[in-house]
């Protein structure tokens, strides 16, 4: 496989979603290549420059349960370069599905507290590893945002003016952000508390990006934070999923979801609305969730395993 190979995901259109409305959804859930998502764009140049430069280990941090540590770990395995994670813990856990799944495909795995975690950077990085290529959290890289801007072309064909994504990192967020239209306006639901317009401009600036699109962020369905959940989430991602076979995630793709399905029932789209929502994958994640709250999880994990089939690359 190359590095650039893949099929991309499709868009799936929901129709009559709510009345006089139909949701489009990009899958880049089933991407396929040697990762899926939108990892598959964030990392595909960074690794390009590894493999064209005959570098042979990857650094890169990331939390117990990352959606991009274990990305980057099946990019990794493919093309037989060690891969070293630095994972923040407060009590390394050597049975999260996560960490598991990375010592399978042979990853490194360095627990270190938050304070360690905070400080490590890509100056510590090339001191400790000196012939090993750095990576930050989340993938976050002037490569990782060309890459993410590519996403742009298997939306523009059809021509939606209302594009919603979840962010975490904004790495893809500021690549649709560089790529995107005039006339288009995308909405960014963060993963995480107190993200704001500034944070977001601050990584535009820096990668010299002038927008043609419109952009604004609704901040408010992180239900308390990075990784929080209640029940109203489970019940919405166990009811859109069981009337349309898309398994969501609850960090990302759940509250992005939801975030939508709440804008339209309070009429924020009218009916000449073309929506977009992009599904980026990150299903790994559900393990993490089944294995730390079992009771609360099991039944979604459940009728999500029966839909995917795909066994433990997923779970």
């Amino acid at each position: 496989m190359l590095w650039n190979q893949f099929s991309p995901g499709p868009i799936q259109t929901i129709d009559n979603y709510a009345p006089g409305i139909s949701l489009n959804i990009l899958r880049l859930d089933l991407l396929q290549s040697w990762s899926s998502g939108n990892k598959y764009y964030k990392l595909k140049y960074p690794l390009q420059f590894v493999l064209e430069n005959n570098i042979r280990t990857i650094v890169s941090k990331g939390g117990m349960f990352s959606n991009h540590l274990a990305a980057l770990a099946e990019a990794c395995y493919a093309f037989h370069i060690q891969l070293l994670c630095i994972v923040r813990s407060f009590v390394p856990d050597e049975n999260n599905p996560t960490i598991q799944r990375l010592k399978e495909m042979n990853v490194v795995v360095i627990f270190v507290s938050p304070e360690e975690y905070d400080l490590f950077d890509e100056e510590i990085a090339y001191e400790k590893f000196p012939n090993a290529f750095f990576i930050q959290e989340g993938g976050l890289s002037p490569d990782g945002i060309i890459g993410a801007a590519e996403i742009s072309s298997e939306i523009q064909p059809s021509r939606f003016n209302h594009i919603v994504i979840a962010g975490g990192s904004m790495c893809t967020t500021c690549g649709l952000i560089k790529s995107l239209p005039e006339g288009t306006h995308l909405h960014i639901v963060p993963a995480w508390k107190g993200c704001s317009t500034d944070y977001i401009q601050t990584i535009l600036s820096a990668n010299n990006i002038q927008p043609l699109c419109h952009w604004d962020i609704w901040p408010d369905y992180h239900l308390g934070g990075f990784g929080k959940f209640n029940r109203e989430l489970i019940d919405f991602m166990t009811s859109f999923t069981s009337s349309t076979g898309i398994v969501l995630d609850p960090v990302y793709t759940g509250k992005l979801l939801m975030a939508v399905t709440d804008k339209i029932k309070n009429h924020y789209f009218n009916e000449h609305d073309s929506i977009l929502a992009i599904h980026t994958g990150g299903l790994q994640g559900l393990a993490g969730y089944a294995y730390r709250f079992p009771d609360e999880w099991k039944d979604y994990v459940t009728l999500s395993k029966a839909l995917l089939h795909i066994g433990r690359k997923v779970y």
